[in-house]
């Protein structure tokens, strides 16, 4: 079999042509980039997504034509959280309102009053990322825009419609909108009547892995991919980076230094009552749950940063070079993190991104290291939190943020971890895909399918190198700034 994976995440979107061996065939990426307006908004065009899932299907039809080969099944995995109402037609009613808009704080603010209640059933706390807020800001703040809502979808929901003409989910993404019952994998509709959210406005719940439709005569006209080729939800991009890392079992973690950066733990089970500050939600291997916990800026901030103060375009090598040569230097500036608000463990949609201590001596270099060390001190807050519930022995690292030797071993040293990160960097795409042949049968286990990427897939272990409790000082600073500017 021959497998079409669509990773669509929140800069771009990638299609990933692949044998039912695990061998890649062909790769094709398209980048975008979401709008960040005043007072918190994020928002983007679907048809940036409609766009790039129409050109990437073509080249791949077209490589399968060239090399003789058959298109199989398409499977998608995708950003989880942003929000398009459409209408009775499928057609946007407005931008696409993206997972890191923040304009649905005040209601979210409201809704904190039931928020035992709200994560009892769904397995969070009230944020602004999730869906159930930016629906009920839709509701409240566009009532000429939602009097003609037919369906509000996430992203890989209208990409499936634009697929197969159906609208379905799965419970992956079910889990990040606060309105699924986190056990019963079903709407519930005491959270529904929490947030305002109509029932018929929703899809179809499905397990992850499941055959979610077919490629409609349309969409294969537009495209030239084969009529009633069978598509698959492998589910959250998260979710399956953490397949796609061997996070299977308790003890091992999946970190994820994308757009945002994202942590996720293992559990067999979901808290009766999740703790405050973590996410659970179900897992991409269905029947399983995830822990989670998330910093909203990553490779954002740190390509905002490189954005504004190096020459276009960027050359990342000699960031790099930079950023190794003021490495072991020394200095007390310090930076918060939330150019997006706060996420976890503190949800905090208000705090914004400081720069402190600055003086005369400070360099370009030096306030992009502490850019970097903002970050990943907030992922150590955030690890640390996982580490009271879960046992963790084994850390991978992928994503953005990876790419670079000497941000990576960065990271291993604020941590005070040792670190893998694989080869191939497409942990998400190769998660989904091995969802994927799980769901059709053609391997008995995930640890079979691992054992076999890890054969072909070589390992670097990151140990750190400045001494235990290097960093704790500056951790401690930082967070004691945090309360003292947002007690």
């Amino acid at each position: 079999m021959n497998i079409l994976i669509l990773d669509v995440g929140t800069s771009s979107m990638r299609g990933i042509l692949y044998r039912d061996d695990l061998t890649k065939l062909f790769s094709r990426q398209i980048q975008y980039c979401p709008r960040s307006k005043e007072r918190g908004q994020m928002r983007q065009s679907a048809a940036d997504f409609e766009k790039a899932l129409t050109e990437i299907m073509r080249e791949v039809v077209k490589y399968a034509a060239q090399t003789g080969r058959e298109i199989d099944a398409v499977s998608l995995t995708a950003q989880r959280s942003s929000v398009i109402p459409v209408d009775e037609k499928g057609r946007p009613l407005m931008d696409v309102i993206m997972w890191q808009d923040t304009r649905n704080r005040d209601i979210c603010g409201e809704l904190e009053k039931h928020n035992d209640r709200i994560a009892a059933l769904s397995g969070a706390f009230v944020n602004t990322v999730f869906s159930g807020g930016k629906m009920a800001w839709i509701r409240r703040e566009k009532p000429e825009i939602y009097r003609k809502v037919y369906k509000l979808l996430n992203i890989p929901e209208y990409l499936l419609h634009q697929m197969t003409g159906r609208y379905v989910t799965d419970y992956t993404y079910g889990s990040r909108t606060s309105l699924m019952n986190l056990r019963e994998c079903r709407w519930e509709p005491e959270l529904l009547e929490i947030f305002g959210v109509n029932r018929e406005h929703l899809c179809e719940l499905l397990p992850p892995g499941s055959v979610c439709g077919e490629i409609a005569e349309d969409f294969a006209l537009k495209t030239g991919m084969k009529r009633g080729v069978p598509v698959i939800t492998a589910g959250g991009d998260q979710q399956c980076a953490a397949v796609g890392q061997g996070v299977f079992g308790e003890g091992k973690m999946s970190v994820v230094t994308g757009t945002g950066a994202f942590l996720i733990a293992a559990s067999a089970h979901a808290p009766v009552r999740p703790p405050r500050g973590m996410i659970v939600n179900c897992s991409a291997i269905a029947g399983k749950y995830i822990l989670e916990t998330n910093v909203l800026s990553c490779c954002s901030a740190f390509d905002w940063f490189c954005r504004n103060f190096y020459e276009k375009p960027v050359d990342y090598d000699a960031v790099n070079k930079e950023l190794e040569e003021v490495y072991g230097k020394e200095e007390s500036c310090l930076v918060l993190p939330y150019f997006q608000g706060r996420s976890t463990p503190r949800w905090n949609a208000r705090a914004t991104a400081s720069f402190h201590n600055i003086t005369p001596d400070v360099t370009r270099a030096d306030l992009l290291k502490a850019v970097l060390e903002g970050i990943f001190l907030e992922v150590k807050n955030n690890m640390e939190l996982l580490k009271n519930y879960v046992k963790i022995e084994d850390v991978s690292i992928s994503g953005g943020l990876t790419k670079s030797k000497i941000i990576c071993q960065m990271q291993a040293d604020i941590y005070g971890l040792a670190l893998r990160r694989m080869e191939d960097p497409e942990a998400t795409a190769r998660g989904a895909l091995m969802v994927t042949l799980r769901s059709l049968g053609r391997y008995g286990a995930y640890e079979e399918m691992f054992e076999r990427v890890c054969a072909g897939n070589k390992a670097e272990r990151i140990i750190p190198r400045k001494p235990a409790g290097y960093y704790e000082d500056k951790q401690r600073k930082m967070n004691l700034l945090y309360e003292r500017i947002y007690q």
